[in-house]
């Protein structure tokens, strides 16, 4: 009778290996843009241009500190570039498009001397109307965050949030140096 509760065991995990980690990363962005389509769907925005104005919207409506921006809430072009989630290219082209509508969405201007952007470079930030537009697409996206995260520990949800901040501030500190990334050792 011991022999068989010795065997019966449970054999300890296999450690998880980084690559389990960062992996595990891209699983869920996969996962996860299926509900973050349901959220854009009927608003009238591609996942893309809901991206960007949510990204907008979290500068000039909750404080976001995380995507540079100047005084008047305005980012440059450059930033939005490294920021964005969902396909930063043709960045220009769906600014122009939410800055042409009826009314605008956003708004675009030049880069003010001794911002220390390039003197052509430009500068975009979502209007009052852009806010109404996007606000209720926020809240289907909270709604879904906690629906999805209900029953998972608060412990967990810390750990999770902490390992991914971290994960992100050494890509920013890196992003100079191919090297860093141990691409070409």
């Amino acid at each position: 009778m011991v022999y068989d509760a010795v065997m019966r065991q449970k054999k300890s995990a296999p450690a998880i290996e980084p690559t389990d980690t960062i992996t595990s990363i891209f699983a869920c962005r996969r996962d996860l843009l299926q509900g973050v389509k349901s959220v854009v769907a009927g608003s009238g925005f591609t996942v893309e241009a809901a991206d960007l104005l949510i990204s907008l919207f979290g500068v000039r409506e909750l404080g976001w500190d995380d995507l540079a921006h100047d005084a008047d809430d305005y980012v440059a072009f450059k930033e939005l570039e490294q920021f964005l989630v969902h396909n930063p290219s043709l960045l220009s082209r769906r600014i122009r498009k939410l800055a042409d509508m009826k009314p605008p969405l956003v708004e675009v201007a030049e880069a003010k001397a001794g911002s220390g952007l390039h003197f052509n470079a430009l500068r975009v930030r979502i209007t009052a109307d852009g806010v109404k537009r996007i606000k209720p697409v926020w809240e289907r996206f909270a709604r879904m965050s906690a629906n999805l995260l209900e029953g998972i520990s608060p412990r967990l949800l810390e750990a999770h949030y902490r390992v991914n901040e971290e994960i992100s501030a050494r890509i920013r500190a890196r992003r100079q140096s191919a090297k860093d990334f141990l691409v070409n050792p």
